[in-house]
């Protein structure tokens, strides 16, 4: 569902066109709501307006609405466009009386050709994808996901038998895998039927509309229980070793105005490990857009929205677990906010890695982390084990007691063939293919790889499973770092979305930009480009405009209607700086337990 720069224009057409209508519907009762909330606060002038008698005053709110822009100063982050403006927004006024009001009425409803300036630049305004600024009228979308207070959360209890959990997060590409392919033969859920050496004991699937079509092509409907939520996401656990205590939904953010197609949530369970007694609290979430934003309200927002959600409905001591496409990777205030609280497990490659495990264990009771294979989505399903309990083991003896089955390739079988071909064609061919790895690399390495994309072809090698069980390598905040490096795009940088950063240094605008994730690209293709703002209304640009800078951010203030940010290169140096400081936490934690 993203590739790479073309992500940016066609992603409306892709992994979430299904939910389109949706989104509209959400829209429009969300208009009708800042409409109505406007109209409560414009009583005096729409009691001077005489068309606005008691029996018709939502026939009137228009009009109100332009009486009261005369009467009252022109807030910050709103623009109100005048007859024959021009520009990009004007244009989108002229196609909606012109073509889109004639031929979709339904479209617009209660408008007329004869509605007011005001109604058509709203309708520009209130789209998925704004041409136009937002009527200062209007007042500035709400901020009801914003939460300032991180909770304090806490480590599993260390009392008790030892238990290892293992875990998957599988965004599944729905629209296309599903929709367009008919779930090409049940592979999602065969993929996960070859993977399951041990068994997964929880599952977290996003862009999920129906999980009896995930696992039941693969005869794990017996072995698992299932819960659809709202937001196109699932969730399983295992009923042979799992009990139910409660289950539940809550909403946590909201996409960005520039992208927007709703509001998104968290599924959670809470369950009772039926031999040992343990709790595990695990939390599905599919992240808000755009990527690195953290929504509407922003990462730390977002983040800390989801950490409250376990404080409240978790006990101390249970294994907490948070897993999902989060639409954001270590460039963001996400990630690098949820990492003073629960340890990053394991996080994909893809798109930066915005697929994601955390949990509030320490590093040496992560005792493996893998991609396991795509089954035909654009995302890797990853999948990780943890062990809880038993702190008197070391991680070695812990690996020990896991049974993983591994096979290094005899010489002359079908995997042997697709490592040689990996080693000799495929890493100087395509080395994107192979991050980290040259020709003079391990063959187990080779076959890892060749493994972690199709497990079909290869089983798990034991050298690679025997250096990394138990140890951590690989894994935790430094891990998600540098898999920030093979960002695409523009899935590398920053975006703090309703902030206008300061910087200095010089600046250059440029006119016409529609999209803030276009201008980090522009930034980024810059040599000297520091920093980035974006505004959905610049008088300079007589529209939408993007500012390139040279200079570091002095400081920040909120702004409804703009975007700042960081390119790809800055944005990895403030990861680094937030991994390091996570780390030496981790590191005096871990010396302290």
């Amino acid at each position: 569902s993203r590739s790479g720069s073309t992500y940016i224009f066609l992603y409306s057409f892709g992994k979430f066109k299904v939910l389109h209508r949706i989104a509209m519907a959400l829209k429009l009762a969300w208009s009708m709501a800042l409409l109505g909330a406007s109209l409560a606060t414009d009583g005096e002038f729409m009691a001077s307006d005489d068309e606005c008698g008691a029996e018709s005053a939502e026939a009137c709110t228009l009009n109100a609405l332009q009486l009261r822009r005369q009467q009252v100063q022109q807030e910050e982050g709103c623009h109100d466009i005048k007859e024959g403006e021009g520009g990009p927004c004007w244009e989108a006024i002229m196609w909606i009386k012109n073509v889109g009001l004639p031929k979709h009425a339904n479209w617009y409803p209660d408008m007329t050709e004869d509605s007011p300036l005001g109604a058509f630049q709203f309708a520009s305004w209130n789209t998925t994808h704004p041409k136009c600024p937002r009527p200062c009228n209007v007042p500035a979308p709400g901020s009801w996901c914003r939460n300032a207070a991180p909770p304090t959360l806490w480590r599993p209890a260390a009392a008790g038998p030892s238990i290892n959990i293992k875990v998957l997060s599988y965004n599944l590409f729905w629209w296309h895998l599903f929709k367009v392919e008919g779930g090409r033969g049940g592979s999602a859920g065969h993929l996960i039927r070859s993977t399951s050496q041990p068994p997964y004991d929880v599952m977290g699937f996003q862009e999920c509309e129906d999980p009896e079509k995930v696992l039941g092509p693969a005869g794990l409907l017996q072995e698992y229980e299932m819960f659809q939520g709202t937001h196109a996401i699932c969730m399983a656990y295992r009923k042979d070793t799992w009990q139910l205590l409660v289950k539940g939904e809550t909403d946590v953010a909201e996409d960005m105005r520039t992208e927007y197609y709703g509001t998104r949530g968290t599924q959670w369970m809470r369950l009772q490990h039926k031999a040992s007694g343990r709790h595990l609290f695990f939390v599905n979430h599919h992240g808000p857009l755009s990527v690195n934003s953290g929504g509407l309200c922003g990462g730390q927002s977002t983040a800390f929205n989801i950490l409250n959600i376990m404080a409240k409905n978790a006990q101390v001591g249970d294994v907490l677990m948070l897993v999902g496409d989060f639409n954001a990777n270590a460039a963001s205030r996400t990630l690098q906010s949820l990492w003073g609280h629960l340890d990053a497990v394991y996080n994909s490659k893809s798109f930066g890695g915005v697929d994601n495990i955390l949990a509030n264990v320490g590093k040496s009771d992560v005792l493996l982390g893998e991609e396991i294979g795509s089954g035909g989505s654009d995302h890797q399903a990853i999948s990780a084990i943890i062990s809880v309990g038993d702190e008197a083991s070391s991680s070695g003896k812990k690996a020990k007691s896991l049974h993983v089955p591994c096979q290094s390739a005899p010489q002359g079988s079908s995997c042997w063939n697709e490592v040689q071909w990996a080693m000799t064609n495929g890493i100087q061919q395509h080395p994107e293919w192979y991050p980290g790895l040259n020709a003079n690399s391990p063959r187990e390495q080779f076959q890892e790889v060749v493994h972690q994309n199709s497990p079909g072809k290869c089983p798990l090698p034991c050298g690679v499973l025997g250096a990394n069980l138990g140890s951590g390598a690989g894994l935790g905040a430094s891990f998600s770092v540098s898999v920030l490096n093979d960002a695409k795009g523009s899935d590398g940088c920053l975006l703090e979305p309703q902030t206008e950063y300061e910087v200095d240094g010089w600046s250059e605008v440029k006119k016409g930009v529609s999209d803030p994730r276009v201008c980090c690209q522009l930034c980024q293709n810059h040599g000297g480009c520091k920093a980035w703002l974006w505004s959905e209304w610049s008088t300079e640009a007589h529209g939408m405009a993007c500012i390139l800078k040279s200079g570091q951010v002095k400081s920040k203030r909120f702004k409804d209607g703009s975007v700042s940010g960081l390119p790809k290169t800055e944005a990895i140096k403030e990861a680094e700086m937030a991994m390091t400081k996570t780390e030496a936490m981790q590191n005096w934690s871990e010396k302290t337990r």
